[in-house]
């Protein structure tokens, strides 16, 4: 018995990593063609050094929220669904790629709720991206662990 508690513990573990680093790639690279295709259609070919010096601090500023800030704001949403789907003994597919979606696209919603200084809402292909990578996410996640909750 507590062999069983103890190794569903060390996959759930497992798969909360494996799931968040997979989001977390995700959101990498569907932001970074995001930005470059963003580049593309501001500036064309032709860039000044201003605009790609510009250009340059705006992306390294978006490399640094995404290793240092999304990690730590993801894991609370991934455990939450982790945990609810745990207890409540959820094995549906359907659960947990819905619930990583919006626990991922509850990331910048609340950005927006809680910063003062924030007037206006994310993108539509921002929240995308935050969706997509929550989707795929909640679906490695029961691949792992959610199917044997």
């Amino acid at each position: 018995m507590v062999f069983r508690v103890l190794g569903r513990i060390i996959v759930v573990g497992f798969g909360l990593f494996l799931s968040v680093l997979f989001s977390f790639l995700i959101l990498t690279y569907l932001g970074g063609t995001l930005f470059t295709e963003d580049l593309t259609n501001r500036y064309g070919s032709d860039l000044e050094t201003s605009d790609f010096e510009t250009t340059i601090l705006t992306f390294l500023g978006a490399i640094s929220f995404i290793f240092s800030l999304y990690p730590a704001l993801t894991i609370l949403p991934a455990l939450l669904v982790a945990v609810i789907g745990e207890v409540g003994h959820i094995r549906s597919w359907l659960y947990y790629i819905l619930a990583g979606g919006l626990g991922a696209l509850s990331i910048p919603l609340l950005y927006v709720v809680l910063s003062p200084e924030q007037v206006e809402m994310p993108s539509q292909q921002f929240l995308t991206i935050f969706a997509t990578s929550g989707f795929g996410a909640g679906f490695l996640y029961w691949l792992i662990a959610g199917r044997r909750a």
